[in-house]
């Protein structure tokens, strides 16, 4: 049965055209999709390619017609080649396909132009289309994955047969049968345009079908993210039709914070559950849509199933369902940061009273620091007006005064710059191990004349071997400052004891009693308290501002350690400290 050939390749022509109009949608709608440009061409190329047969009968062209039909024809098949291996993201191998397309073409126009030889073109053409399909069956079966694996191996077994069709070409045209030209109505010409008609509509039906196979699959697998993200999200979502409040979807997280089980919730109107403390909150949320269209970051006051009110974070936007407006929503559990911000705002009502305080203290200090002035003053405006006539005795009195008074400044300032040097970070904080007795000796020796003065004796019952980790100046202020203090508040011919005893490997606990007057209990509470007034006379009336206790808890703290006080009144007092220890 003979067929007219002509006709026949218009048929197959036109096949191409539209497999060329499918890839070229496909190329357009899935740019991300690498291949579907390629076999656009490959459709373009082979309609050229049979469309130039149609001029083999003019003599003129003859020759040119075959180099550019069997140009064609094999661009065709490399761009096939090229597009399965993009489709799969792969590398090509430019100077495999370069070295192949060259060979061929060199002896294509050799047997075209040089020696005009039907049977060795048909043979190199046969070669390449063979070659060529076998190359991408490898390939289809090499890098296909599971999602494809169906229509890969559909088209894998397409170009095998195809090669195969092509290897019994070479073979049957060696061993001698006659090559008709390819307008020629006989059965080899027949069969081999039916063949390629049904390999063009195999390959178009098979490369669409791996397409549509890897979109599924990169929807399947969106849709897992998706969900995944959905369900694994710590913020409540949940998506309602907008017109009643329809629960068509809730993740984990929102029946965690609200308390529900998907049974109470899934299928039912949100109007029918309380979720609102105040429910004008919802109304005004549905306006804020209406209006906008979304809603971001709108704070509410939301219910838990058993009642308990926590502060949300609710954002919300308009989507389509199957054609239908439904409002997604992100509701975010802010009860916490809501409790940090609260806890925030007590800091700094705390900084303010703090401030207060302080300012209260600076008023204090300024108070202190005029009476010794203002003694140092009167005691040298004495000297200048009356001290004619004046012993030398009262001489040496009235300079032992002067000295007490500008001691007791001295200390007061020292104190005053320490606390203010501190306060701004300026004192250097540089811990070592030292002997703790060097140190405390050390320490005593601005004291011990104004303890002798009053007749006090300041004993040191620690062991030579105790060494401890600190930074030797602040320690020195605290135990100038306790010792001081001690001093100050004995009467004349009594004690101060200095003892230290290990806690543990790690910390060492000193202690400075004294045989003085002792404290209330009222006293011993606001003794370490900025804001509260704690200063009174010594014994002899030396001043006191309780600026120096502050000044040692602080720099205990400093060292990690802790700092109290035991006393009663009329029976002494004894300060405990603690201190790291090697």
């Amino acid at each position: 049965m003979e067929f007219d050939i002509r006709t026949l390749i218009l048929v197959i022509v036109t096949t191409y055209f539209i497999q060329a109009l499918v890839f070229f949608y496909q190329y357009k709608i899935h740019k991300n999709i690498k291949g579907p440009g390629w076999w656009l061409l490959w459709s373009i190329g082979e309609s050229i390619m049979l469309l130039l047969i149609f001029f083999g009968d003019i003599p003129s062209f003859h020759h040119y017609g075959i180099a550019l039909r069997n140009l064609f024809g094999a661009l065709g098949m490399i761009f096939l080649y090229i597009g399965t291996l993009r489709f799969f993201e792969r590398n090509v191998n430019l100077k495999l396909i370069v070295l192949i397309f060259f060979i061929f073409f060199t002896f294509h126009l050799y047997f075209n132009f040089v020696n005009d030889n039907l049977k060795g073109r048909i043979i190199l053409f046969s070669v390449l289309f063979s070659a060529i399909s076998f190359m991408t069956a490898f390939s289809l079966l090499k890098f296909k994955n599971r999602e494809v694996n169906l229509s890969a191996n559909f088209l894998a077994g397409t170009y095998i047969l195809y090669g195969v069709f092509f290897v019994n070409r070479v073979i049957i045209t060696h061993f001698g049968v006659n090559s008709a030209d390819l307008l020629s109505p006989c059965f080899l010409n027949s069969l081999i345009y039916f063949i390629g008609l049904i390999v063009s509509i195999s390959l178009t039906l098979g490369y669409t079908m791996m397409i549509n196979q890897r979109l599924n699959s990169e929807v399947i697998e969106a849709k897992a993210h998706f969900e995944l993200i959905y369900n694994t999200s710590p913020d409540a979502i949940t998506i309602n039709r907008l017109s009643d409040g329809w629960f068509l979807e809730c993740n984990d997280s929102f029946f965690n914070i609200f308390g529900y089980t998907k049974e109470e919730v899934l299928g039912i109107s949100g109007t029918l559950i309380s979720f609102w403390k105040n429910p004008n909150d919802r109304l005004e949320l549905m306006k804020i849509i209406s209006e906008q269209g979304f809603c971001d970051n709108y704070e509410v006051l939301l219910l838990r199933k058993n009642g308990p009110v926590f502060a949300g974070l609710l954002s919300a936007n308009i989507l389509n369902v199957r054609g239908i407006p439904h409002l997604y929503c992100v509701i975010r559990d802010i009860t916490e940061r809501k409790q940090i911000e609260e806890e925030l705002k007590h800091k700094n009502e705390e900084l303010k009273i703090l401030n207060v305080s302080k300012d209260k203290f600076f008023s204090i200090i300024a108070h202190d620091l005029k009476s010794p002035f203002n003694i140092f003053l009167g005691f040298t405006e004495l000297m200048v007006e009356q001290s004619e006539g004046w012993t030398l005795s009262m001489f040496r009195e009235y300079a032992t005064r002067m000295r007490e008074s500008a001691t007791n400044l001295y200390h007061l300032l020292e104190n005053l710059l320490d606390w203010s040097r501190m306060e701004q970070g300026f004192i250097p904080f540089n811990p070592a191990a030292i002997h703790l007795n060097l140190l405390i000796g050390e320490s005593l020796t601005s004291i011990v004349e104004t303890a002798k003065l009053k007749e006090i004796e300041i004993i040191s019952d620690i062991n030579d071997d105790y060494e401890v980790i600190v930074d030797k100046n602040i320690l020195q202020t605290v135990i100038r400052n306790l010792v001081s203090n001690a001093v100050k508040f004995t009467p004349r011919g009594g004690k101060v004891t200095l003892s230290a005893l290990p806690v543990d490997d790690k910390k060492m606990q000193i202690s400075i009693r004294d045989s003085g007057i002792g404290m209330s209990p009222a006293l011993i509470s606001n003794l370490f308290k900025l804001d509260v007034q704690v200063s009174r006379k010594g014994t002899e009336k030396e001043p006191s501002t309780g600026l120096g206790l502050i000044l040692c808890k602080e720099f205990i703290e400093k060292h990690s350690g802790k700092i109290w006080a035991e006393s009663k009144e009329g029976k002494g007092s004894e300060f405990f400290f603690t201190i790291p220890c090697s």
